[in-house]
């Protein structure tokens, strides 16, 4: 890799997405094992290192959850808007609305979960906020339960906004609920998939919600961007409007279930990357709160891995599920719409019980040694194949992420970045350059990228 007239080698260890840039002689002296012993302790705590001895990966990564502390409690399946690239395929054509049994079976379950000290109860749906008595009634109850289980609660609603009112305002204040409004950037590109059942664009509406909570002192809890061919071309606009709005976006590519199968709204290969390197770079040159970039640049830059669904394995029946109106269960809310993924109904067995079934047990194992693709990627212990993206693209989940290419164009990137900023401006330096200190042992690749 050159960056501004300077050869660079990145060694990569792919299980664990640890990786360091050495200069020509460094990687001559490193294949020939003469590297001087600072340069070989930089390699040992970037965990590049075969020769240390006694390292455990535990000490890298913890071990992840075994069970949820994140439930999605989809109250209704009902909603005002008929998204063009709905993964549920919500609509007011919908019935069922959660009521307080399967709520009650919920909470109680949820706060019984062991090795949870904290338990985060999401509305979605449809629209949650057209079923605002359910939102209620699981605010109240779980408060009152918490205590018994010495657990601490939490809440948060994602919403289009639309029906926000004084009654909305009330609901969120007096139980701390947290709320995201869902938009695609400015009224143009919102309008281009946010729209009614008669097309008519909900941008305008949309807004009025948004002004109506600041002005009652609500924030917003920023806002998930869905990228796709209505607006993947604008991604300096898209970052100048939330930004101007001051409201934290995360832009992530389209969901490949549901309406997303008859509209084909998603981004062809590479301009989700092409639209990511135009985010980060108007990003930072404003200082925009942009979610996504940080979720990347802590995965290539730090050992951390907190994103659950950049990681392997992936959060889906560990830290979190979504139960529907009814209380079937599903692993997260990405298969809240696909029957296939229903791990029971809450009212006739326990989490726990289903958990334990040998089908939800291999998916919550599901690592990239199990995907053909991932497995030979130098990148797999930055990223993690979604598991209902690739089930709707390709009808399994073992098949590579749906948007790997650009992935796998947008960590070279990052890594290109960091070299920019701190390896290539000292050209003096013959120290080999490393990010953080946590060591195992695992054999490392080595290549030019």
């Amino acid at each position: 890799m050159k960056v501004k007239g300077r050869k660079f080698y990145i060694l990569i260890n792919p299980y664990l997405g640890s990786w360091v840039a050495l200069t020509e002689k460094e990687f001559k002296d490193y294949k020939k094992d003469h590297l001087d012993s600072l340069a070989a302790e930089n390699l040992y705590l970037r965990q590049l290192n075969q020769t240390k001895e006694g390292r455990q990966v535990a000490l890298l990564f913890p071990k992840p959850a075994n069970y949820p502390s994140v439930v999605v409690m989809n109250v209704t399946m009902r909603c005002n808007l008929f998204c063009k690239y709905c993964f549920a395929e919500c609509g007011p054509q919908r019935t069922g609305d959660m009521g307080e049994k399967v709520i009650k079976e919920i909470v109680d379950q949820m706060l019984e979960m062991p090795e949870t000290k904290k338990v985060t109860f999401e509305f979605q749906g449809g629209e949650p906020l057209l079923n605002p008595k359910a939102i209620e009634f699981c605010a109240q109850y779980a408060i009152k339960q918490a205590p018994k289980y010495g657990k601490e609660v939490a809440f948060r609603v994602e919403s289009n906004g639309i029906l926000v009112n004084e009654q909305i305002v009330k609901l969120l204040k007096k139980y701390k609920i947290k709320i995201g409004i869902s938009l695609d950037g400015p009224e143009k590109l919102t309008n281009g998939a946010r729209v009614y059942a008669d097309g008519r664009g909900a941008f305008q509406d949309i807004w009025k919600g948004i002004k109506f909570l600041r002005k009652n002192g609500i924030p917003i809890d920023g806002s998930v961007c869905t990228i796709g061919k209505h607006n993947v071309k604008h991604p300096k606009e898209i970052v100048d409007f939330f930004h101007q709005a001051k409201i934290g976006f995360k832009p992530r590519p389209v969901n490949i279930l549901g309406r997303e199968l008859t509209n084909n709204m998603a981004p062809e290969d590479n301009d989700w990357y092409k639209c990511f390197v135009k985010m980060y770079h108007r990003s930072k040159e404003i200082k925009a709160v942009n979610f996504s970039i940080h979720i990347f640049e802590e995965n290539v830059y730090t050992p951390v891995r907190d994103y659950i669904c950049l990681r392997y394995p992936c959060g889906a029946a560990r830290e979190i599920i979504s139960v529907n109106p009814n209380g079937d269960v599903f692993p997260c809310d990405g298969f809240k719409g696909v029957p296939e993924f229903k791990m029971g109904n809450i009212l006739n067995e326990s989490v726990i019980e289903m958990l334990q079934k040998p089908w939800v047990n291999k998916l919550r194992n599901r690592v990239a040694a199990d995907i053909p693709l991932c497995r030979q990627c130098l990148f797999q212990g930055m990223c993690c194949s979604c598991i209902y993206s690739c089930y709707g693209a390709f009808n399994d989940i073992y098949r590579e992420d749906p948007s790997h290419n650009d992935r796998y164009k947008i960590f070279i990137f990052l890594i290109r970045e960091w070299l920019k900023k701190n390896l290539a401006k000292d050209s003096k330096s013959k120290k080999s350059k490393h990010l953080n200190k946590k060591s195992h042992n695992i054999p490392t690749s080595y290549g030019r990228v």
